[in-house]
């Protein structure tokens, strides 16, 4: 520490120390070093679910694909994808249920919102639960569903701001998807294991997977809540260490191969409470 530091409060480099906001910064740095991306806004504003004020940290576009960005920045926090074998294809996949916004092709050239499946690339191992680490026992965790769930609304929150704000006279591209990202500084592995290895007795593992592996990024899928006036199903949010960031941005856009059925949803009006 130099002497000019050193006559400055601990309490101001504690702050420094452990507040998420210089870690926002160094990703939306990331973002407008990739060729072809900007960020859009940072610190959206937009309104919870109980009508709260939140902000959403960063939206990276591409001027086709909308990234809606939540920095999770964490000191001990580990993330453990689960991939049960036979439950469902939990391999490399391009699935990815998300919102489009379609502009309608008649005189009024308006907007509209649905939620579909679509193929997006980068491929990823996908996963319904994910153990997050809180400690470095593993003792302590906590759920990834609040900050999944709270990107999903803040996602949709855009989506229909997006769409409320788009100029008629405007060309929309036809795959203007609005893709939840969650960059996160925590180390992300994957664990692949046969479900009759957990004891129906303890409801621990009797055999500890010997698939473990770590990932540069995956998907966590599951019907989360929406905010609309109708569910919309499961939704898909691709989690990224931060240090493949700049990779995934290089890689992420829509695959040549597209699913021939979509399960398309309208996305209508979020509900006002």
């Amino acid at each position: 520490m130099t002497d000019e530091n050193a006559k400055i409060p601990e309490p101001v480099l504690g702050a420094l120390r452990g507040s998420g906001f210089p870690f926002q910064t160094a990703v939306a740095h990331v973002i407008r070093g990739s060729p072809g991306w900007s960020v859009h806004a940072s610190e959206y504003p937009w309104q919870g679910p109980g009508n709260d004020s939140q902000f959403l940290d960063l939206i990276a576009t591409d001027k086709n694909l909308f990234l809606t960005i939540e920095c999770k920045k964490t000191r001990k926090d580990i993330f453990t994808f689960l991939r049960p074998v036979g439950h469902s294809h939990t391999g490399q996949l391009e699935d990815f249920r998300c919102l489009r916004a379609e502009q309608i092709q008649n005189s009024t050239r308006r907007v509209e919102i649905f939620c579909e499946d679509w193929g997006v690339y980068p491929r990823s191992t996908h996963a319904e639960f994910c153990i997050v680490s809180t400690s470095e026992s593993g003792k302590d965790q906590r759920l990834l569903e609040k900050d999944a769930g709270l990107l999903i609304h803040a996602t949709e929150a855009f989506a229909e701001d997006f769409r409320d704000r788009f100029q008629s006279r405007s060309k929309l591209s036809p795959t203007c998807l609005f893709l939840p990202v969650i960059v996160t500084n925590a180390p992300i592995y994957t664990a692949r294991y046969d479900p009759t290895s957990v004891s129906l007795e303890t409801g621990e593992f009797s055999e500890l997977p010997q698939e473990i592996e770590s990932a540069p990024c995956v998907r966590f899928r599951k019907a989360f809540i929406s905010g609309g006036a109708r569910e919309l199903g499961e939704r898909s949010v691709f989690v990224v260490n931060a240090a493949s960031l700049s990779e995934f941005l290089g890689l992420v856009r829509t695959a040549p191969h597209q699913p021939a059925e979509r399960a398309q949803v309208h996305f209508q009006q979020r509900l006002r409470r």
